[in-house]
Parts: structure tokens; C-alpha cells; sequence
């Protein structure tokens, strides 16, 4: 039922509850996880081992994810893909209790069986709510989506216990959602033809196949920096632990900034302006944190970074739902993430090489400037806004 007027309605309400608290689950793979794999191994490679595997499955399941988003109920998958991560957290909860600490096979193993779950989860959640949001308010909608993002997951990372429940209430939550159903797929069409009929759509959209890839590299940049920022906090500057999850926190801040002015700069912004001023402020916070000789700095330029990759998700998710046919976008989202989020896992990768070969400062700075490198694709971006009124 889509909610026309104003207000957001009801159904999106309790979406933006189950998806608040189902991300919060999700920041163990970004802050616990980390924190683990140090206390087990602390060297570049422990901690981009664990960012990878969390990362890897955008590359071998988001195609399969964003199909069973097109061709199920997506409100169902929802529910159900929570009920099994908080059935998947708990166990790992337990295992930390009963024999800490765990071995890193299992925070490679539970990060990418997180990671999993998160692909039907997060195209499955894309796709349904220009469903239950008209429109003129997805930006609206996608800015309060993002700022509850931003918040669950980088404030401090909870426990593995805590994880579980917010897994298991969002699950109830999303239960009581109201929303159309899913197209039925065509009769005897495999999966295999659904997958491919969505990455035609996309490749064949010129502006959002570069949209798409802009994403892709800004992605292998941003995860560059970030799989080795742990190290940069507890061994190069020398600060206690928690300090890690204070630059989260300082992030979750920045995060919640960006999802409050998304809105008000599509009034006064032109689509390239807010895409150029989102990657400006996460490229120049990632060179800075490069040379940062204190937690105060990283903490601030970590708070930039977020804000301006909150400020980006907001234009590119609300662009690509208005573009995306409604049969079509569990399928396009998923290739599109594929492209865009399959330099995630690369990047990680990348920046255990670069940090064990030049030391933690290096990725980070390559980060950044690759990041800015991409400033010369917003041109060709900008004409993206007509299309998405």
C-alpha cells in the first residue's frame, strides 16, 4: 500500500524500526568483529581476512539475493533472513562465552555468514519501499533509513548477545509490515534467466551503469582505508581500545548529519553538485586521517567520511528507485550493488597488502586519493537528474 501526502505512513514506520534495529546487528562485523580478530592476530592481514569474508558475499550471493527479492514476498524474506542471523549471532555468542577468544575461522565463517543474510535483507528492503513511499518522498524516506544506518552501524559495535536480540525483534517487526506483493515471476523461467534479465536493465542504462561503477571504485577506496583503520587507532597511535569505537561513534554522528540534510540540498542542489560534494568530503577526510597524529583527528575526519557517504547512498538509492521498473528492482539493485559494492571485498584485500608492505598510513591515503580520482565521472552523473524527477 503506497502512502501518498506527507507523511510516510504507518508501514514505513515500522520498516525504519526493523531496519534501525536490524543494522545495529549488523555493526558486529564492524566493530567486534575487528576488535576480535586483533585480540586473535593483530596484523593487517587477521583484520582484512575478517572485512573480506564479510564483504565477499555481494560478489557470489547478491545476484541470487536481489532474484528471490523479485520473485518472493519481500516483506517474508525480510523477516525470515533476521530471524536466521539472530539464530547465527546467538550461537557465536555463546561460542565466545563458553571459549573465548574464538578462532579466527569463525569470525571469517560468521562474518560471511552475516554477510549472506545481509544481501536478500538489504535488496529485499530497496526494493520494497517505493511500495509504502510515494514518490516525492523516497528522499525523505531513504535520509531517515540512512541516519539509522549510520547510527547501528558505527555506535561503539554491541556485543554478540545484543546483536541477536535486535536480529530476532526487527524479524517481529518487519512481520507486521503491510506491503503489495512481489510480481510473480514468469511461469517456468529459471533463476538463472531472472538474474540475467536484471543485469541487462542495468548495463543497459548508461546512467546508472555509471552510477554503478562510480560506487565500485569509491567502494575499493573507502574499504582501502577503512579495513585498516583499527590498526591505525590501537597500534600506530597507540590508544585503548574503546577508543575504536569512539571514532565509530564519531562516525555514527556524521552519518545522522548527512541523512538530515539529504533532503533540504535536493531543494537547493543540483543532482551532480550533491553527488560531487558526497565524494569531496569522503575523499578529503581519508587523505587527512592519513597524516592524523591523534584519535581526535581520525575521529572528526572518520565523522566527514560518513556524512558525505551518507549524503551519497541517500541520491543513489533514491534515483535508482525511481528509475528501476517495480518488477525489476530486486534484481537491478542486486547487479548494481554487485558492481558497486564487488570493490568492497578488493579493497579489503588490497589494504592488508598495502598496510603490511607500507604500514597502516598508506592505504589510507590511497584511499582518499583514488576516492577524489572519481570527481572527473560527476559530469556525466549530473545527467542522471532529469530522468529520476
Amino acid at each position: 500500500m503506497v502512502v501518498r501526502g506527507e507523511r510516510l505512513g504507518r508501514d514505513f514506520a515500522r520498516v525504519w524500526a526493523a531496519a534501525s534495529v536490524s543494522v545495529v546487528g549488523d555493526g558486529v562485523r564492524v566493530a567486534v568483529l575487528p576488535l576480535l580478530a586483533v585480540a586473535v592476530s593483530p596484523t593487517p592481514s587477521a583484520v582484512t581476512a575478517v572485512a573480506v569474508a564479510g564483504a565477499g558475499p555481494w560478489l557470489v550471493f547478491s545476484l541470487f539475493g536481489g532474484a528471490l527479492a523479485d520473485r518472493y514476498d519481500r516483506r517474508t524474506l525480510m523477516w525470515r533472513t533476521d530471524a536466521a542471523r539472530a539464530v547465527v549471532v546467538a550461537g557465536a555468542a555463546a561460542w565466545v562465552f563458553v571459549a573465548p577468544p574464538p578462532p579466527l575461522a569463525l569470525l571469517v565463517a560468521l562474518a560471511f555468514a552475516l554477510g549472506c543474510a545481509e544481501t536478500v535483507f538489504d535488496n529485499a528492503s530497496t526494493a520494497m519501499l517505493p511500495d509504502i513511499v510515494a514518490p516525492a518522498r523516497l528522499d525523505a524516506a531513504n535520509g531517515r533509513l540512512q541516519g539509522s544506518h549510520a547510527v547501528g552501524l558505527q555506535f561503539v559495535g554491541p556485543p554478540l548477545v545484543v546483536d541477536a536480540a535486535s536480529f530476532a525483534l526487527a524479524a517481529l517487526l518487519m512481520w507486521f509490515v503491510r506491503a503489495r506483493p512481489a510480481v510473480p515471476a514468469k511461469s517456468g523461467r529459471s533463476m538463472r534467466a531472472d538474474i540475467a534479465e536484471g543485469v541487462r536493465w542495468l548495463w543497459g542504462h548508461h546512467g546508472l551503469r555509471l552510477l554503478a561503477i562510480e560506487l565500485g571504485l569509491a567502494a575499493l577506496a573507502v574499504q582501502l582505508a577503512t579495513s585498516v583503520l583499527v590498526l591505525l587507532v590501537v597500534q600506530t597511535l597507540h590508544a585503548p581500545e574503546f577508543a575504536y569505537g569512539l571514532v565509530l561513534a564519531s562516525g555514527a554522528a556524521g552519518g545522522v548529519l548527512g541523512s538530515f540534510v539529504a533532503g533540504p540540498l535536493k531543494r537547493r542542489l543540483p543532482l551532480g553538485a550533491r553527488i560531487g560534494l558526497a565524494i569531496t568530503a569522503i575523499g578529503a577526510a581519508l587523505v587527512a586521517a592519513s597524516f592524523a597524529t591523534s584519535v581526535v583527528l581520525v575521529a572528526g575526519m572518520y565523522a566527514l567520511g560518513s556524512f558525505g557517504m551518507i549524503l551519497w547512498n541517500v541520491q543513489a538509492v533514491s534515483v535508482r528507485q525511481r528509475l528501476v521498473p517495480r518488477e525489476l528492482r530486486g534484481r537491478v539493485s542486486s547487479a548494481y550493488r554487485l558492481i558497486g559494492w564487488g570493490g568492497i571485498p578488493l579493497g579489503a584485500a588490497l589494504g592488508g597488502v598495502l598496510g603490511t608492505a607500507a604500514g597502516v598510513r598508506t592505504p589510507i591515503l590511497v584511499g582518499g586519493c583514488l576516492v577524489l580520482a572519481s570527481l572527473v565521472l560527476i559530469p556525466k552523473l549530473a545527467k542522471l537528474e532529469p530522468e529520476s524527477r
